[in-house]
């Protein structure tokens, strides 16, 4: 046996548009393993149990082995196969759906495709069990299978970055803290400085060396993940979140959304929604 594949229809899923696994199985090695998909519909998840390969997304190769987990997002084209000598043996599932998107998108996933060894299996058997359990309902799988696929992201985005945290000083901390609890204000960096018993230039070099960016640019990032947050989640007009979180008008807040996201906030909401 070459494969051991569970496919499900959306209808076995209680809410499918929003998350449903369409396939899940195990591979196991043999040299002619190859997959080739053209502008994906799908994000598919795999662990590598033992071997390796290659992986192409769009014209970037990536080269997995024992150990890892890789990411192949939707909208991309992937062509991997594994390497004859040593094939690969593999867990996997394929997944839709918006929270897919969503969950996507709040992790920064699509910024990476390979994880090197992340110690994710459990959370991979545990899913292939439930997708091999015939007597869950379709609310029962959709729950049981998406708080899981949740925790398999979140997992990997903490395993990912864990090594590139820096020691934080406790006023930086402190001032990270207070420009998290004050989105909906307009702060000058001088007032944060001072509540922390800093200058404002050495509050801007503390920051930069434990966060890589000033405290200014911290507080415009974090304003801007909450606006996102708002469109999706509410149905605030655009000009009542740009007052929420104190943007000058509705007009620089747009442009500043489009100059960071890449698209307007009409749009976010449009295509997370």
């Amino acid at each position: 046996m070459e494969e051991f594949i569970l496919s499900f229809l959306p209808e076995q899923f209680a809410y499918p548009d929003i998350f449903r696994i369409e396939l899940a199985g195990i591979t196991y090695p043999f040299a002619n393993y190859h997959v080739k998909r053209q502008h994906s519909r799908i994000y598919s998840l795999e662990y590598l149990i033992s071997g390796k390969g290659e992986i192409h997304i769009d014209e970037t190769a990536y080269f997995p082995s024992k150990g890892d987990v890789y990411i192949l997002p939707r909208g991309r084209d992937h062509h991997y196969w594994s390497d004859k000598k040593d094939p690969m043996h593999k867990l996997w599932i394929n997944v839709s759906g918006s929270l897919c998107d969503h969950l996507f998108q709040v992790y920064q996933l699509h910024q990476t495709c390979l994880f090197q060894q992340v110690a994710v299996q459990p959370l991979f058997d545990e899913l292939i069990m439930i997708c091999k359990t015939e007597s869950l309902s379709n609310y029962e799988r959709s729950q049981h299978a998406s708080l899981l696929f949740h925790q398999l992201l979140e997992s990997l985005f903490h395993l990912s970055h864990a090594h590139s945290i820096k020691p934080m000083s406790e006023p930086v901390r402190r001032a990270k803290a207070y420009l998290d609890n004050h989105l909906n204000q307009s702060l000058r960096i001088e007032h944060v400085a001072s509540t922390v018993n800093l200058s404002t230039s050495q509050l801007t070099r503390q920051f930069k060396t434990a966060l890589n960016q000033t405290p200014y640019d911290y507080f415009l990032t974090k304003k801007l993940e909450m606006a996102q947050m708002l469109l999706v989640e509410t149905r605030l007009p655009i000009q009542q979140i740009a007052e929420r979180l104190a943007f000058s008008d509705e007009h620089y807040f747009s442009n500043l959304f489009k100059k960071k996201i890449k698209c307007t906030p009409t749009q976010w909401r449009h295509h997370n929604t």
